[in-house]
Parts: structure tokens; C-alpha cells; sequence
């Protein structure tokens, strides 16, 4: 990339990088004839290079306080790099203990918790990712928008431990609203939105249309993590029954229909939720390349460096220098 300066009204004193090639007076020795004395070709090496490091030194000098750098730069990069938005269910229903059986077992884990922990490994094994953490309820709560630092999604993640859910689960809701985070934002690196939650929701043809043209236009991949509550939640992974209403049964057959790509991870204890969480890894784990802006490249050290040595030549060239004769 062409270089460009911070302050390059500096280079107007470029010309006094001149001034060491200009005579001395003073250097001259008083002697009225040195012509029988033989031509000092070492000496005279040792004046050329010393003007030529003052030469150099004022010049990195000067061109240094101009401010040169690189800007507008671009690399390529290779990763396995993505933008994921995590969408977790914060609805009452999520704080019951999870089990497979009708009767929870004394000591279990909460459905939250279970999800928390497996959520907070996938985020530390994936350092390149950009991370966003959004709750839903009643309301949609974006808790952390997009963004690479790990450690805010982590402490995001374990703030849903303190409190209690919230009474309704309006997944439609928080489903626009994750949607929504990747308006404005050009599309570098795979999407997808991971949605955790236990239950499903009947989706109006309004929801249905802003899920489905939201999900194609910004090309995000939905994963739906289902926390499945016993027998008494249905089975999404087998043929729906012919009069199976549910809106988890419901939900699942609405996002198969989807243009975009969907997976559905059914979990029924902490193993299962661990091994979902596991394989989405494992999805977006194709390297890719793609073009990342830098910002300005600073090159002045550079010329400060060329100039501390070229004054060390100096004072070594000095110190090698005759200065009178006795």
C-alpha cells in the first residue's frame, strides 16, 4: 500500500538533511603544505560514510516526526470463524430440574443450568467466533450484541442463574428480535442462530413470513436445541402423530419447511445437551477465507530506528577520528 503522513508539512524540512555535505572550516588542519603526504583513501572512506549516516540520520529523523504509515489495508485471513447468536428460553419452565422420567430426580440440575454450562463450553471452544446473547419470555432482552469478547458472553451466560424465569414464553418474539441483530451488518462469515428452549409456540402467518424472509435474507443457519421434558413433552425426532397439535410438533415442522438450513438437537439430560452442543461445533468447523480491514499501519518507529543507528555510526566513526596532530 502507498504510504501516506500525518504531518507532511514536516517534509519541507527534508532539505536540511543537505546540510552535512557542505564544507567545515574548522576541520581544516593549519599546515602550509600537505601535497608530499600520501592520499589517506581510508580517511577518506571514513568522512564519506560519516556524512552519508548524518545524511541518513537526519533524513529517518525527519521523515519519522511526518507521521508515515499504511492506510486502508486489507489481508486475508483463514479461520473457521462465525457469527452465532445464542437465543435461550428464560421462561419459569426453564428453572423446573431436568429429567428423563415423569418423577425428577432428588439433586438435579435445571433445565437453565444444564443449558448454561454446555452454552458456556461451545462459546470457550470457539475463540474466533463473534458471539451475541439474547433472552426471550414475555419480551425479548438482548443481554450482549454482537461482539469477540468471550468473557462478556460468559458472564451473560451465568447471569441467567440468579432470579427466576419469566411467566410466558413468546418465542415468536425473540425469534424476529435475534433476527433483527444481523440488520446493517455485511455478511463475512457463516450465521446462525442457536435457539435453546423447552417448549415451541403457534406462529401466526405474520410471524411465520418475518421468521422465514429474515432468516433467507441475512443466510443464517437455525439450530433448535429442544429440552425435552420427560414424557410429557412430545418426541420431536419421531413422525408427528396425525393429531399431534403440540407447538413443539408444530414449531419443528414449520422450521423443516424453511428455505435455510435447520437441524433440529433433541436433549433429555446433560449428556445429550453436551453432545448438541458438540456437533454444532463441529458444523461450523470448515475453514474459510475472507478479507479483514486493518487499521492504520504506523511506520514511524521504523524510521527512529534507522536514525538511532545511523547516529551510533556516528559516535563510532567519531571516536576513530583524528583530531588534532601533535
Amino acid at each position: 500500500m502507498p504510504l501516506d503522513f500525518l504531518r507532511p508539512w514536516l517534509l519541507l524540512m527534508l532539505p536540511l538533511a543537505l546540510l552535512p555535505l557542505l564544507p567545515r572550516p574548522a576541520e581544516a588542519f593549519a599546515y602550509s603544505s600537505i601535497a608530499w603526504l600520501p592520499r589517506d583513501s581510508i580517511g577518506t572512506a571514513i568522512d564519506h560514510a560519516r556524512r552519508i549516516c548524518a545524511i541518513l540520520a537526519m533524513l529517518a529523523i525527519v521523515v519519522g516526526l511526518a507521521g508515515p504509515g499504511r492506510s486502508h489495508m486489507q489481508v486475508m485471513r483463514t479461520s473457521s470463524a462465525a457469527e452465532i447468536l445464542i437465543l435461550m428460553d428464560r421462561s419459569a419452565s426453564m428453572d423446573a430440574v431436568m429429567s428423563k422420567t415423569p418423577v425428577a430426580e432428588p439433586g438435579g440440575q435445571s433445565k437453565n443450568a444444564v443449558a448454561r454450562h454446555s452454552l458456556e463450553r461451545f462459546v470457550a471452544e470457539r475463540p474466533d467466533d463473534r458471539f451475541a446473547f439474547m433472552m426471550f419470555g414475555i419480551s425479548p432482552i438482548l443481554a450482549v450484541p454482537f461482539t469477540a469478547n468471550h468473557r462478556i458472553i460468559a458472564a451473560a451466560l451465568q447471569g441467567t442463574a440468579i432470579g427466576r424465569g419469566m411467566p410466558d414464553t413468546r418465542l415468536d418474539r425473540g425469534l424476529i428480535a435475534a433476527i433483527a441483530q444481523f440488520d446493517g451488518q455485511p455478511y463475512t462469515v457463516p450465521r446462525a442462530i442457536v435457539l435453546v428452549s423447552d417448549g415451541g409456540a403457534h406462529l401466526d402467518a405474520a410471524a411465520q413470513a418475518a421468521i422465514r424472509n429474515g432468516l433467507a435474507r441475512h443466510r443464517i443457519a437455525l439450530y433448535f436445541v429442544y429440552l425435552r421434558s420427560g414424557v410429557y413433552s412430545p418426541d420431536l425426532t419421531k413422525p408427528a402423530a396425525p393429531g399431534d397439535a403440540s407447538e413443539e410438533a408444530e414449531l419443528h415442522r414449520y422450521f423443516q419447511a424453511l428455505a435455510t438450513p435447520y437441524r433440529l438437537y433433541q436433549a433429555e439430560d446433560a449428556t445429550a445437551m453436551a453432545a448438541a452442543m458438540q456437533e454444532i461445533n463441529q458444523q461450523h468447523s470448515a475453514m474459510i477465507s475472507f478479507e479483514e480491514r486493518l487499521p492504520r499501519q504506523d511506520d514511524s518507529a521504523l524510521c527512529f530506528a534507522v536514525a538511532l543507528l545511523a547516529c551510533a555510526a556516528l559516535l563510532a566513526l567519531r571516536s576513530v577520528q583524528v583530531r588534532s596532530w601533535s
